[in-house]
C-alpha cells in the first residue's frame, strides 16, 4: 500500500477536502488532501487495541454536527473509516481520511488552532480516535457516527442526491450536482448575462464567480461585507453591505445609496430586490444569532424597507420577527419577503409609484418547526422563474410554489440552502448556495430574463 502526503504550507491554512467514494479531493486552491486506505483485517486489529488513560469525547447529534459543518474555517473533520466504507455509505467534508493506527505518525499535519471532530460509522472508532487525539493535547470537540447522522436526516457526500418530479420544474431523478465545497460563507447569488454566477463569500469579504464551465475565481475583494448582490439595467453591481451597513454600488464606481433610516444607521441589512425602474426593497433582520447562544430577552429591532428612486428610505414593516430573503415577481407587481422565524412567506402589491400595500400571507412553509432557539421555518433566499413560480429555501431544502401560491414540491439538498439564483446555459439551471457549499440543478424552466434580482 502506498500513500502520498503533502505537507501543509502552514498551520493556519484554510484546509478542507471532500470525500467522494474512495477518493479525497482538495476543494480549496493550494490546500492539501491526505488520504489512505487499510484492509479490514488491519482495521479490526486496531479496533481491538484500547487507548489507555485517554479522556472521552462526546458523540455529537445532528444539530451539533450541522453547526460545526457551517464553520469550516474553525473545524476540521478526521474520518477513520476504510475507503470501502466511505464509498458505500458516504461521508462528510473531511481534512483527513486515515486509520487510527496511523494517527500518531501524522499528528504534525493536524492543525492545533482548529477544533477537531472524528468520524466513523457509529462513532465507536471515532470515539477511540478522539480519545487518542485528546491525550495528545488536541482540541477535540466530539465524535460522529455518519449512519446515525443520516438516520437523523443529515445528508452524506458521495451518495447520489436527486430531485423528485415537479411538473414544469424538474424531472424525477435529476441529480443535485455539488459544484464546490469549503467556501467561507455563501450568500447572494446572481447570474451574469452568460449564465455565470456571482455570489458573496461573506466571511472572506469577497465575491466569487462560478463559470458556466465549473471554474471558480475571485471576482472582487474588500466588498464592505457584501451579503446580497444585484445588477442594474445599466450594468452596475449593487450589494447589501454589512461593514458598514448599507445599500451600495460596488462597480463600476463605488457609491453608497442608503445607510440610514430616520437619521439612524441601519441595523444589519441582509437581502434586497432591485426593480427595473430602480426601486429597491430590502430586509434588515439585525445581526444573526450566534450558534449555541440563548435567544436575547429583547429581540433586535427589525425592518423591511423601500428605497425609492430619489434615494429616500421608507419603512414598510417593523413587525416581522426575522425578515430575510426578498424577491420580485416576473412582472414586478408583487414583492415577496421570507420570515426566517415565521410560518409564512409574505407578499405585498407593488403600486405604480413603487410603494407597497396589501400585505398578506402568500404561502405556508412546510419547513416551519419548533427549534431549541424558538420557532423557525429557516426561510432565507427566494427566486422566481419565468412563469412566476416561487422557490424558497427552508429547513426542508427548496420549497417550490406556483405563482398562485400552491405547493408544488420540495427539492432536498445535502445541506440546508441559504440562497438561490437561476443561471448556467440559457439560465436553465437552479443554483443553490449555503453553509460553504454551492449546488446546481438542471431544470425544465428558466429564470426571469431581466437585470436586477
Amino acid at each position: 500500500m502506498s500513500r502520498q502526503i503533502t505537507k501543509p504550507a502552514g498551520k493556519r491554512a484554510n484546509i478542507a477536502a471532500l470525500t467522494l467514494g474512495a477518493s479525497i479531493f482538495a476543494i480549496l486552491p493550494g490546500n492539501p488532501a491526505l488520504a489512505q486506505a487499510a484492509t479490514p483485517a488491519a482495521q479490526a486489529s486496531v479496533e481491538q487495541a484500547p487507548v489507555a488513560q485517554a479522556p472521552a469525547a462526546p458523540k455529537l447529534d445532528k444539530a451539533r454536527i450541522d453547526a460545526l459543518l457551517a464553520t469550516p474555517d474553525k473545524v476540521v473533520f478526521i474520518d477513520v473509516r476504510r475507503a470501502d466504507e466511505i464509498s458505500q455509505l458516504g461521508g462528510l467534508p473531511v481534512f483527513l481520511n486515515i486509520q487510527i493506527s496511523e494517527l500518531d505518525r501524522f499528528l504534525s499535519y493536524i492543525p492545533r488552532d482548529r477544533q477537531i471532530v472524528t468520524v466513523s460509522n457509529h462513532a465507536g472508532r471515532a470515539g477511540k480516535a478522539a480519545a487518542l487525539l485528546l491525550a495528545k493535547g488536541l482540541n477535540v470537540v466530539g465524535a460522529i457516527g455518519v449512519e446515525d447522522y443520516a438516520a437523523e436526516g443529515g445528508f452524506l457526500y458521495g451518495q447520489k442526491v436527486v430531485t423528485p418530479a415537479i411538473d414544469g420544474v424538474v424531472a424525477a431523478g435529476t441529480r443535485v450536482e455539488v459544484v464546490r465545497e469549503g467556501f467561507e460563507g455563501t450568500e447572494g447569488p446572481i447570474a451574469l448575462a452568460d449564465g455565470s454566477i456571482l455570489f458573496t463569500e461573506n466571511r472572506a469579504d469577497r465575491i466569487v464567480k462560478l463559470g458556466v464551465d465549473g471554474t471558480v475565481s475571485t471576482w472582487l475583494e474588500k466588498t464592505g461585507g457584501a451579503n446580497a448582490l444585484a445588477l442594474s439595467a445599466n450594468g452596475e453591481l449593487l450589494a447589501v453591505q454589512t461593514a458598514p451597513s448599507g445599500i451600495a454600488v460596488l462597480q463600476p464606481k463605488p457609491k453608497v445609496l442608503a445607510a440610514k433610516f430616520d437619521g439612524k444607521p441601519l441595523n444589519r441589512p441582509n437581502d434586497f430586490a432591485l426593480a427595473r425602474n430602480g426601486n429597491i426593497y430590502f430586509s434588515d433582520p439585525g445581526a444573526p444569532a450566534q450558534a449555541g447562544a440563548p435567544a436575547p430577552a429583547t429581540p433586535p429591532k427589525t425592518g423591511f424597507y423601500w428605497l425609492d428612486r430619489k434615494g429616500k428610505v421608507h419603512l414598510v414593516a417593523d413587525d416581522i420577527r426575522r425578515p430575510n430573503g426578498v424577491a420580485l415577481s416576473p412582472d414586478e407587481k408583487t414583492v415577496y419577503v421570507a420570515n426566517t422565524a415565521g410560518e409564512y412567506l409574505l407578499a405585498w402589491t407593488v403600486n405604480a409609484d413603487g410603494s407597497l400595500t396589501g400585505r398578506r400571507d402568500f404561502v405556508k412553509l412546510a419547513g416551519f418547526k419548533t427549534t431549541p432557539t424558538g420557532p423557525s421555518s429557516g426561510a432565507d433566499g427566494i427566486v422566481v422563474d419565468k412563469d412566476g413560480r416561487v422557490f424558497v429555501t427552508s429547513t426542508l431544502g427548496i420549497e417550490v410554489f406556483s405563482a398562485e401560491g400552491q405547493p408544488l414540491g420540495v427539492i432536498k439538498l445535502p445541506k440546508q440552502p441559504q440562497n438561490l439564483a437561476f443561471g448556467g446555459k440559457e439560465h436553465a439551471h437552479l443554483y443553490a448556495v449555503g453553509r460553504g457549499s454551492a449546488y446546481r440543478i438542471a431544470t425544465l424552466t428558466k429564470g426571469v430574463d431581466r437585470p436586477g434580482k
